[in-house]
């Protein structure tokens, strides 16, 4: 089955099971399978799906991801980018899977998502929320009230 769709994680997120679906969609459609291990390793606080302003993303490099250094590398992510655009149109799209930690918000997968959403000139993305620590948790529900009621 595949789990890489809005539709999908809809679903899961209206039973309060947001935090399944990251398990199922990392670990088949996503190819994501370090993060999923990750998100065993403590406890987390999951949010659930949110249509989060991009300016909130605004910390995090546009283009290609930091991590990419080879030019063939770097060609293959905005291949992937175009043929996203391309397909935007009748594609159910996963939501991002956004952390925020220490440093503010971070996309632990969707890079190429998120590129493809700043290139079509969007201005709210989808996300899967979450974050680790009540702290954090309260600070994450405090950040989405205040850009909820703008």
């Amino acid at each position: 089955m595949k789990f890489g769709t809005y539709t999908i994680a809809q679903e899961y997120d209206e039973r309060g099971e947001i935090d399944r679906w990251m398990q199922l969609f990392l670990r088949a459609d996503g190819q994501n399978l370090a993060l999923a291990e990750g998100l065993l390793k403590e406890e987390r606080f999951y949010i659930g799906l949110r249509e989060i302003p991009l300016s909130l993303l605004e910390g995090i490099k546009s283009g290609a991801p930091e991590y990419l250094h080879d030019q063939d590398s770097i060609d293959y992510f905005f291949d992937v980018v175009d043929r996203m655009k391309q397909a935007h149109d009748g594609w159910d799209i996963p939501p991002l899977i956004v952390e925020y930690g220490e440093k503010g918000f971070y996309v632990a997968d969707g890079r190429h998502r998120l590129e493809m959403y700043r290139q079509i000139g969007c201005t709210h993305v989808p996300a899967a929320l979450w974050t680790t620590g009540e702290q954090r948790r309260d600070e994450l529900l405090e950040i989405l009230h205040l850009v909820q009621g703008r």
